[in-house]
Order: C-alpha cells, then sequence, then structure tokens
C-alpha cells in the first residue's frame, strides 16, 4: 500500500476524518471529478497536475476506472464514458426531490417560456438536481449533476437566505468569492446584506453576475415541515442590466409552483 506524502498526512490529520478515511476512495473520487466540459480528454500528466496527486495514484486510479468501463483510453489520453452516470443514477433513484421537482420543472418551462432548474447546495456551490431547457440553449446549458457557484446566483442565494445567522456567517467565513463579471457581488458585508434581504422578501434575483446577459429569478424549495432543501430557478437571457428587469416577472410563478411542491416533500 502506497504511503501518504507528507503533505497528504497534514491534510488528513487537519481534516479529522479519522483512521477509516479511505484515502484511495478519496483520490479516485478526485480522478473522476477532474474531468468537465473544459477538459474532457486529458494524459495522465494532466490529470495529475489537476488533482494534484501523484503520477502512480493517478495510473491506478485511471487503471481501475478503465476496468470498471468508468474509463476509456486510447493510448495517451482518457475520458469517462456515459457508464459514470451509473454514480448518478444511483442518487436520483434515491431522492424523493428529484422525482418530485423534474415535472414542477417541465411546468414552469412550459409556463414560462424559460429554462428552470431546481438545485441543492453543496457546499460553496449548488448542483442541479432537476431541469427543463427551454429558449437558448446557451444561457445555462443545464444538465444533472452541473456545478455553480452559491454566492453569485439566485438558486444559491434563495438557499442561503434560508441559513440562521450563526450557518450563514459560518458559510461566509470560508468562502472565497471570485469576479465572473463586472455585476458580481465580492464584498462579503454586501454579499451577507443581500442574503439577508432576499431573506426577508422571499425570493432572489440576480442580474448578470454569474456571466453577461444572464438574468435568473429563484425562490426556496420547502419540505412540509419547513425546512429548506432545494431552490427552484427560472433563468432568463436579458441584455438589460438592471436587477429584476426580466427575471422578477416570474416571481409569481415560481412561489405558487413551490407552494404546491411543499406537502410533497417528505
Amino acid at each position: 500500500m502506497a504511503r501518504l506524502r507528507e503533505q497528504d498526512a497534514r491534510k488528513r490529520a487537519a481534516s479529522g476524518y479519522g483512521p477509516d478515511f479511505l484515502e484511495a476512495f478519496a483520490r479516485g473520487l478526485r480522478v473522476l471529478r477532474a474531468f468537465d466540459k473544459q477538459h474532457s480528454r486529458m494524459s495522465l500528466s494532466e490529470v495529475a497536475r489537476a488533482t494534484d496527486l501523484p503520477k502512480p495514484s493517478v495510473r491506478r486510479a485511471l487503471y481501475t476506472l478503465t476496468c470498471l468501463g468508468m474509463a476509456q483510453s486510447d493510448g495517451r489520453t482518457f475520458r469517462l464514458t456515459p457508464k459514470v452516470m451509473e454514480l448518478a443514477s444511483a442518487y436520483l433513484a434515491s431522492n424523493l426531490v428529484s422525482t418530485v421537482v423534474q415535472p414542477a420543472c417541465e411546468r414552469l418551462a412550459e409556463r414560462t417560456e424559460q429554462s428552470c432548474f431546481a438545485a441543492v447546495l453543496d457546499g460553496h456551490d449548488i448542483v442541479l438536481i432537476a431541469h427543463s431547457l427551454h429558449g437558448r440553449p446557451d444561457v445555462l446549458a443545464p444538465t444533472i449533476g452541473l456545478r455553480r457557484p452559491a454566492f453569485n446566483t439566485a438558486a444559491g442565494r434563495a438557499i442561503l437566505g434560508q441559513l440562521d445567522d450563526a450557518a450563514l456567517d459560518a458559510w461566509l467565513a470560508t468562502l472565497e468569492p471570485k469576479l465572473m463579471t463586472d455585476f458580481t457581488v465580492t464584498d462579503k458585508r454586501v454579499l451577507r446584506a443581500e442574503i439577508l434581504r432576499v431573506r426577508q422578501q422571499g425570493y432572489a434575483i440576480t442580474a448578470q453576475e454569474l456571466r453577461r446577459g444572464y438574468q435568473a429569478a429563484a425562490v426556496p424549495l420547502r419540505r412540509y415541515d419547513g425546512a429548506t432543501i432545494a431552490a427552484i430557478c427560472v433563468a432568463v437571457w436579458s441584455e438589460d442590466s438592471s436587477v429584476g428587469s426580466a427575471a422578477e416577472r416570474y416571481v409569481a410563478a415560481l412561489t405558487e409552483e413551490a407552494d404546491a411542491l411543499t406537502p410533497q416533500l417528505l
């Protein structure tokens, strides 16, 4: 069994994961997550750089993924195969939220003639769990499992607005906001004030903070017991930069659909 690099050993000790933490499994997952839209094919060296892992560890992970049919190689580069979707399907099949929310996204897309998606909070990102594409396909290009920053997206702020003050402050303390457009809010004090405003009004609006021309409106999705578990969002393409000018018109439809979903979300 390969020994941990000194820096990895320090990270494990600092993480507090304990002796039962499977480092090899964690490294394999890091290799899987290295592949994305911009890096669909990579050499062993490129994966090692992307994951900051030793080449021998990356080689074993890629070899294992290839044996399991989750990766393919042309002898120089590697790419993932559709079999990787089995990992996501296990979550989707066992997650009632995705099953219930998908039809809601389709109804909203039909009603608003805009793309709609639902997302959950995962660390500092939102992750799409349901979507219905409408209109411009490049507004969001949504796919199940797509990750986007939470701090500058309407869906992220809709969920963050439901955190109590202590949880929100803890979340902000570890956030490292990155400027993505001229409109992106990166000042944590301003961001906190905006999230509190979202909490008070019950919905979130963002305009061109994620990308130019992209606006969105989102509301939290609550379970039957009132706990917020996700957000549902309508994505709008508009060159008008004024906040809410294009997206705010869809808040009523989002709120109505979210309220109807609450008794179904157990």
